[in-house]
């Protein structure tokens, strides 16, 4: 599967996501779409390496919100235990290695661990920008949590949009961080060019290291 997308920038683009290999382009304005396949053409050999690294990548499987099943908040692995009440409110919460849903009626689960997921993914990710946007003497920005198909964060300059993947709510915390600057270093420097890669040195000198911790994360499943 292959996608394409034709923005205002300088350089061509490759990525390939998980979990099935799927190709994505960005590619300047001025190109084809025949430019476009005869530079994924000269890229195959290491478009197919990167399928093959994904496909050797353990994942989870779909979940079913059940009693037993395994889920990960913040890098932290927990086994389900699910409840079902008549009184009180319904909740998730985590004691030990067990996170407990006690349900009071609730009809879709995976909506209601959404709920959880994104108001505990706030609370870190507001603390995060408190930090860093005080570092970087940044002030004009707008940032969203966002269920997301293909990306961990992304930064839209003109609006100075920061959205960020509710997917980070299951991968360790240092690894949200990443995401964090990354995209508030995209306010500065719209492409992944050689001032980007200073500037992140800088700001998060593991961040190639922590980059490849979150693509090779069990629980990096999109739509999981």
């Amino acid at each position: 599967m292959q996608t394409e997308k034709f923005k205002p920038i300088k350089n061509t683009h490759l990525a390939v996501y998980p979990p099935d290999g799927r190709v994505h382009v960005s590619a300047p304005e001025y190109l084809t779409e025949n430019d476009v396949r005869s530079y994924i053409v000269s890229k195959w050999d290491w478009i197919n390496r990167q399928r093959e690294v994904i496909a050797a990548t353990p994942r989870q499987t779909k979940r079913h919100y059940i009693s037993g099943e395994s889920h990960y908040l913040f890098g932290t692995r927990y086994y389900l235990k699910v409840e079902e009440i008549t009184t009180g409110q319904s909740v998730i919460e985590t004691r030990g290695t067990t996170m407990f849903m006690r349900l009071n009626k609730v009809p879709n689960r995976r909506a209601f661990m959404q709920d959880f997921y994104r108001t505990r993914l706030k609370q870190v990710i507001e603390g995060l920008l408190e930090k860093w946007t005080s570092l970087l003497s940044i002030t004009d920005y707008n940032w969203q949590i966002k269920s997301m198909k293909t990306q961990w964060g992304s930064c839209t300059r003109k609006s100075r949009t920061l959205l960020f993947n509710l997917e980070l709510a299951r991968v360790p915390k240092e690894c949200i961080e990443y995401v964090v600057v990354h995209e508030l270093t995209h306010l500065a420097v719209p492409n992944h060019n050689k001032l980007f890669e200073i500037l992140m040195t800088q700001r998060l000198p593991r961040w190639r290291e922590i980059r490849q911790q979150l693509g090779e994360f069990i629980a990096s499943e999109w739509n999981g």
